[in-house]
């Protein structure tokens, strides 16, 4: 049951039945970039070197930065992570690519930035990135986005694409669609008592479904949620994950993809066992979602990587990186 459950909700949580988190009132500003108070934040294991944190609307925003090696207006590139995760996901990428500026944040309410009363929504996070992009003083970026940060990207693309040099999109969500019938499931089966309630046990089969095979080499995500869990504002992220469980699906933009006029590239793992969603799209395989992809977008490369799961940047970094290598090689 777990299994169907963590499947449905389309990314790393677990979950079982519960009533869903109450949605905040939508938020309708721009994100500032004012300064809080960020001394000190607090790590989790596995995080890479020298996290720093700014202000992005009055929240603190956790975030890594690697300049250039000897590199002077280096071009930028910036990281973002998906569902109930955080930049350590991408802590082998940051380090790979020393020509760029990279940058990778955590989402309000994820990882190790603020989380508390977080709206949770596409556009809130696509605002929290251009506001980040303000505060770091990057005009354009090349924004490489990881399932809801896929999804993420393509809301940053529709409305901010002037920030965009191009878009990198790692088994995004919203390509695959769902019924008004399959979202309000959805829904329903994620609350922030079922994620806190879940064991090391649970959490480990969760994990092992981001994987085309799982070893204990990424036995290191689950110590990490353990660390995260014992976090006094665990409470808060869980309620952030089930409202983005909801604005991921309030947040859909298939019918939109049309539109985007950056340069756009995706992929999926040819093993991908969270997209599509296994129950309710039996019918559909990685690779049918890829072509849904090329049908909205047909500017776009699409690429689909064999022996890959979800996390292609984690189980097989070293192709991920020369996919994205490729596709910043018109610089």
């Amino acid at each position: 049951m777990i299994a169907f459950l963590l499947a449905v909700s389309l990314m790393t949580l677990p979950a079982s039945s519960g009533a869903a988190a109450p949605n905040p009132t939508p938020d309708t500003t721009h994100a500032d970039t004012t300064e809080a108070d960020t001394s000190g934040v607090s790590p989790l294991p596995y995080y890479p070197d020298d996290i720093q944190s700014t202000s992005v609307d009055g929240r603190t925003v956790a975030y890594v930065e690697r300049p250039a090696d000897g590199v002077e207006d280096a071009p930028v590139l910036l990281f973002v992570h998906g569902l109930g995760s955080n930049l350590s996901l991408w802590r082998h990428q940051i380090e790979a690519f020393p020509s760029h500026r990279v940058l990778a944040l955590d989402l309000p309410g994820f990882g190790l930035s603020d989380k508390a009363d977080v709206p949770a929504t596409m556009p809130f996070f696509a605002r929290t990135v251009v506001g980040f992009l303000d505060k770091m003083e990057v005009e354009t970026a090349t924004y490489v986005g990881a399932s809801m940060g896929g999804q993420v990207g393509l809301h940053v693309a529709l409305e901010h694409g002037n920030r965009l040099e191009r878009l990198v999109l790692m088994s995004p969500a919203g390509i695959e669609t769902f019924s008004e019938k399959d979202a309000q499931a959805i829904r329903g089966m994620m609350s922030p008592e079922a994620i806190m309630a879940s064991t090391d046990a649970q959490v480990q089969q969760s994990v092992a479904l981001n994987f085309h095979e799982y070893t204990d080499a990424y036995a290191w995500l689950v110590e990490q949620r353990h660390a995260l869990s014992e976090r006094d504002d665990f409470k808060e992220y869980a309620a952030a994950n089930a409202r983005a469980v909801s604005g991921m699906l309030d947040g859909a933009v298939y019918d939109r993809l049309g539109e985007i006029e950056v340069p756009t590239f995706v992929m999926f793992g040819a093993g991908d066992k969270l997209i599509p969603n296994r129950f309710l799209h039996p019918e559909q395989s990685p690779a049918s979602v890829a072509d849904s992809a090329r049908a909205a977008m047909p500017d776009a490369r699409v690429d689909v990587v064999d022996e890959a799961g979800h996390l292609i940047m984690i189980e097989r970094p070293e192709r991920f990186e020369t996919l994205l290598r490729s596709a910043l090689s018109d610089e």
